[in-house]
């Protein structure tokens, strides 16, 4: 069998996982994105290609392209610096390489490219198939009976394989005519001009019929006018594009297949070097037919978790299971497993599991959701968690959204198997506890706020909130009859009926029929856009506009809200909603089924909604917040006194912004004007752009960003 070498151009596959990749950092702060998704694609490579050889070239920084700039000097230029931390994370992945077990090369005066095309040179003169990644179009004109081309066309996942055939398939030419191709139409990635007015189906036609850019350059009498003056024009330019844009297969390195051999990877020293990152998703991913030492790494796998012996509780195990202060926790197959340690656990039913779990510190896996199996509406209030495991994996990396443990520990884990997940838990729980401990305050926070929270989190959701239902039908009919007048009078504005909620139609009414005025209006495949921020652009060329518009708001808070709430409570009008305490990356909790946290506060309708939000008789609700507490935390560590004096002053500080930007005494700010202030105060703490406080407050672009500037100008400390 011929055996395949793969040669992957390092900076280009680690450029694509930096920015296609979160941006992932260790618990000490160290930024990984871009080694992760390098680490996957290696890993997605040695099960894909399943290659005996793997090479990674290297562009060396500021020398490999000094060669190709005496030819011509403006080649690359303007490509724009990548930001700080791609570049702290290259020793890391050299790291990476390195457990990888794959030799980098890199050259003066020769880029990646020249090299990967080197070694397919070198491999196809030793019967070895060679397979390039990268993202570099330049490597098809590598591609030939012995070389493959894996081109990343976006991010890491959408790959698409070149080889001669589905070259001439894609482009009806043949991979030896591709370097004219750029000749002609050039390469603005690179800088490379090409011949100036030609484009790539020009340059195909060209190639078409006259083969080479020789050939094109013998025939130029054939050619058009128009085209032919371009072409002699930018001769010059086109041969030098090509000589430019030319891999050079004879670079000065030679490829040590020894060092390349990938069939004795040691598995176990990648996957230390993966917990070592928190790359723990990607353990799972490790081959298992490669050798680890002495034993091969599906053994070792298999081995890194010892499945607990599961049994019955007897009546004495009850008893100790009694005294117990903490215990791990979970549910399986309509039946509770309590384990003391990670070696065993003891089924118990409903009725057992409360006893016991009423006395002990829990330590669960989403915790929250087994108290509300156990306990349902009846969550004792002196219920202790000690240790979720889920929310703590979010605690120490809130970007990790592959919360379940067999992800955690990257393994591939039979959840039917329950001595397998009471390993797990005990298991994560182990390893966070450890890397909490690291982090005092990580721990602190968990400990006292996070972990306290869950039981209270699980009677709120089983209590849930009464809901006045013969108000909200009220409203439904209000809402309805307002609809039904809105739709007579667009219909009788139009001249016609027509179906409101179709963008299409709505467009053919707008700019067909009606003739309203397209500069400024998006369009897309299917026509104009009718999207809110279109619709405002036309306010006041037509009274359907604010029409269609109040129609918009009126269906939509009736179908989200006032129609389908009602609907959802239980038979004491009472509704249930989730809390999630690890799905907002700042930690916020969220709301979901149904998602209560998006009612409208800021509208007359919106506000009414709410009103159906009604306390049990003799109770009242109470609304409590901080007081700008993460805007006074960062006015102090800014140093910035004109905002420490407005706190200390107790000015109303939005109102103060938007009185000091906008130029006009306090008493006349207006609520528009408030809240553009309270909403950039608090965005731009996470970087929020004019395009942001645009989409946030419905004010223009342009104003957006003055308001920006001149916010910056007022708190320039913060900035």
């Amino acid at each position: 069998m011929t055996k395949r070498l793969a040669v992957i151009d390092g900076k280009s596959v680690f450029y694509r996982g930096y920015y296609a990749m979160p941006s992932f950092t260790t618990k000490e702060g160290i930024p990984t994105g871009g080694v992760y998704g390098f680490a996957a694609l290696g890993l997605e490579l040695i099960r894909k290609l399943k290659p005996d050889y793997v090479a990674v070239a290297w562009d060396k920084p500021k020398t490999n392209i000094r060669k190709r700039k005496e030819i011509y000097p403006d080649y690359k230029a303007g490509r724009k610096k990548a930001p700080q931390d791609f570049y702290d994370q290259i020793p890391i992945l050299h790291e990476l390489l390195e457990a990888f077990g794959w030799p980098l090369y890199e050259l003066d005066d020769y880029e990646a490219d020249d090299i990967m095309g080197t070694f397919a040179v070198q491999a196809a003169e030793q019967g070895i198939h060679t397979s390039l990644i990268t993202s570099d179009l330049d490597a098809l004109q590598i591609i030939g009976p012995h070389t493959d081309f894996y081109a990343m066309k976006k991010g890491l996942t959408n790959i698409e394989l070149f080889n001669p055939e589905s070259f001439e398939a894609k482009y009806n030419l043949k991979v030896e005519q591709f370097l004219d191709l750029k000749a002609l139409q050039g390469d603005s990635s690179d800088n490379i001009p090409g011949v100036p007015g030609i484009g790539p189906k020009t340059a195909i036609d060209l190639l078409k019929k006259y083969e080479t850019l020789d050939g094109i350059y013998e025939n130029l009498d054939e050619i058009k006018d128009a085209l032919r003056r371009k072409l002699e024009a930018g001769k010059d330019s086109a041969y030098m594009s090509k000589e430019v844009g030319k891999i050079w297969c004879d670079a000065p390195v030679k490829l040590d297949l020894e060092a390349a051999d990938v069939t004795d990877l040691d598995v176990q020293k990648l996957a230390d070097l993966l917990r070592k990152l928190e790359f723990r998703s990607l353990l799972k991913n490790l081959p298992t037919h490669m050798q680890v030492g002495e034993e091969s790494a599906a053994q070792a796998i298999a081995m890194a978790l010892q499945p607990a012996v599961v049994e019955p509780a007897s009546d004495d195990t009850i008893a100790e299971l009694l005294m117990v202060d903490k215990i791990v926790a979970m549910e399986h197959n309509d039946q509770y497993i309590l384990s003391l340690q990670p070696e065993s656990g003891y089924i118990v039913d409903t009725a057992e599991a409360k006893k016991i779990l009423a006395n002990a510190k829990t330590i669960a896996h989403d915790a929250k959701l087994l108290i509300k199996d156990i306990f349902g509406k009846n969550v004792p209030a002196g219920l202790i968690v000690e240790h979720d495991t889920k929310h703590a994996a979010f605690l120490l990396n809130s970007l990790e959204r592959n919360l379940n443990p067999g992800d955690l520990l990257g393994l591939e884990l039979n959840s039917e198997d329950s001595g397998q997940m009471v390993a797990a838990i005990w298991r994560l729980y182990q390893e966070q506890l450890k890397a909490l401990t690291e982090l005092p305050k990580l721990h602190s926070l968990a400990t006292t706020i996070d972990f306290a929270l869950i039981p209270l989190l699980a009677r709120m959701e089983e209590y849930g909130v009464k809901i006045d239902t013969h108000f909200m039908a009220d409203m439904s009919d209000e809402l309805g009859a307002r609809i039904n007048e809105l739709k007579a009078q667009i219909f009788e504005a139009v001249g016609y009926e027509f179906n409101i909620g179709s963008p299409a139609q709505l467009a053919d009414v707008l700019f067909g029929k009606l003739q309203l005025p397209t500069t400024g209006i998006k369009k897309g495949k299917t026509g104009y856009s009718t999207g809110a921020k279109e619709l405002d652009k036309l306010r006041g060329q037509h009274p359907i506009i604010e029409m269609v518009e109040e129609y918009r708001e009126l269906t939509k808070l009736k179908s989200t809200y006032i129609d389908s709430l009602p609907k959802l409570v239980d038979d004491q009008s009472r509704l249930h909603t989730t809390f999630n305490q690890d799905v907002a990356a700042t930690g916020r909790l969220s709301s979901t089924d149904p998602n209560l946290q998006n009612i409208p506060i800021r509208t007359e309708i919106g506000r009414k909604i709410r009103r159906a939000f009604i306390p049990e008789e003799g109770n009242a609700f109470v609304s409590a917040d901080y007081s700008q507490f993460e805007l006074r935390l960062a006015a102090v560590l800014a140093g910035d006194k004109q905002l420490i004096d407005d706190f200390n002053s107790d000015l109303d500080v939005h109102a103060k912004t938007a009185s000091d930007v906008y130029g006009v005494p306090l008493e006349q700010v207006t609520k528009d004007q408030r809240r553009a202030a309270k909403t950039i105060n608090f965005g731009v703490l996470y970087g929020m752009s004019p395009h942001g406080l645009s989409a946030a407050t419905g004010m223009s672009f342009a104003d957006a960003k003055k308001f920006i500037d001149g916010y910056f100008e007022l708190r320039a400390p913060i900035r």
